[in-house]
């Protein structure tokens, strides 16, 4: 669902306009934290500078961060229908923040309209600063996708754009992600395969739509070389505890030790033409985790969302991805789903509920998918699975920054790179790379 959450007096306490001195509710911070790892849309609503003209957005998402609160979009000025709306002046936030039954809430709203809930056709999706380019290219891809294959993708209603900052609305499709139902206990590992299987024979369709002849040089320094450095790079630039740990050569975790990202990263690097694709096509999706999947179970249909918008990619770039969710638990990761602790500066330890139904259902899904995935290679199996943990190594190394809380503790982003770690190292072990 969409929850929009109103922030002054609602998030937090602020007098007379003086933002910068606004006090967090911060039980109410750890209800919406709730509802984000749940895997629900989390929008805050504010109208700070609409009578002044300050432009507080930067500021704002700032001081939203330093206090924890985790969000998908800010907006200002303009009032978004969702799901369920939350505010001082519609659902009391009172009654919401304190459960009362929804018999019990005060509806009215400041104007005399009742707005407990409103089922919303349309999605905001919003970026600003570094995430701008990938924003950008998401819309122009979607714009431009071939008619044929539309149908799965989001149908954007409008969008604008600049230099620092992109938007669209899009249609709302009331279905749950794979993701959900995964966590949720509610999706078996054969529903999995199932579903990875049906995806992967549309994403085929759309690689062979239009193959594109491209060197293999620049193909992998577009895709995964120039990537790891830009994101190793932004880890290092963004907090200090990934700054001084990159820097390290080896590293603890769980008991043993192992080789650094950096330090393996070359010999991958090296070995570059054992994992050429097949071929490489103009349109893909190219973020098939599990979030990014709608289900409609009623009528046997999916649809695809917030798609990459990369000007070419190969099917082991979707191999990979649906690969680091059931091997790697990327969605476990994702979702807060794990304990990790750190004994000291050298020692780090993390690990998942593996006697949890979602961990079960991903780690039996494993089993069955790759022999499923090799029906839409000409590679032998053995190649297929290597050519598949190669793309899942490198998306699980250059994701950890999404990962990044600014909470100070960074659990999300230390345990994908503690994994990261592991799954670099086991398969450069697998496949002799020193």
């Amino acid at each position: 669902m969409i929850y929009v959450f109103d922030l002054d007096n609602t998030l937090c306490k602020t007098t007379d306009s003086q933002y910068v001195d606004s006090i967090p509710y911060y039980d109410r911070i750890v209800k919406v934290n709730k509802l984000y790892d749940e895997g629900h849309t989390i929008i805050i609503e504010t109208a700070r500078g609409c009578v002044s003209g300050k432009r507080w957005m930067y500021q704002t998402i700032d001081q939203l961060k330093s206090w924890g609160l985790k969000f998908h979009n800010v907006r200002a000025g303009v009032k978004f229908m969702a799901d369920v709306y939350v505010d001082d002046l519609a659902i009391n936030s009172e009654d919401f923040f304190d459960d009362k039954p929804k018999d019990k809430m005060s509806l009215e709203s400041g104007s005399g309209v009742d707005t407990n809930i409103v089922i919303v056709n349309r999605v905001l999706k919003e970026a600003t600063n570094e995430r701008v380019d990938k924003l950008i290219d998401e819309i122009k891809f979607i714009e431009s996708i071939p008619t044929e294959f539309k149908h799965k993708f989001p149908e954007i209603i409008f969008s604008k754009y600049s230099d620092d900052k992109a938007f669209y609305e899009m249609q709302h499709h009331n279905l749950p992600t794979i993701r959900r139902l995964i966590l949720s206990g509610d999706m078996t590992s054969d529903e999995i395969v199932y579903w990875s299987d049906k995806i992967t024979k549309f994403s085929l369709d759309l690689y062979n739509h239009e193959r594109v002849d491209i060197s293999k040089d620049v193909f992998f320094e577009v895709l995964h070389w120039n990537r790891f450095r830009t994101r190793m790079k932004e880890l290092s630039s963004k907090s200090e505890w990934f700054k001084n740990i990159l820097e390290e050569k080896e590293i603890e975790i769980n008991g043993k030790t192992y080789k650094n990202l950096n330090v393996l990263f070359p010999s991958i690097k090296d070995r570059q033409k054992d994992f050429e694709p097949e071929f490489v096509g103009r349109w893909s999706h190219s973020d098939l985790h599990f979030s990014n999947i709608l289900i409609d179970r009623d009528n046997d249909e999916f649809r695809l969302i917030d798609p990459r918008g990369y000007d070419f990619c190969d099917y082991y770039y979707d191999f990979g991805k649906l690969w680091h969710s059931v091997n790697g638990k990327y969605e476990l990761i994702s979702s807060r789903l794990f304990e990790v602790s750190d004994i000291n500066d050298t020692e780090h330890q993390f690990n998942f509920d593996e006697s949890s139904k979602p961990f079960k259902e991903l780690h039996n899904a494993k089993y069955n998918l790759l022999d499923k995935l090799s029906v839409y290679s000409s590679d032998d199996l053995s190649t297929i699975e290597m050519k598949t943990e190669f793309n899942e190594v490198m998306h699980f190394s250059t994701l950890i920054p999404f990962l990044l809380d600014y909470d100070n503790k960074e659990e999300r982003a230390r345990t994908a790179y503690y994994n990261s770690v592991i799954l670099m190292n086991d398969f450069c072990q697998k496949y002799g790379i020193k």
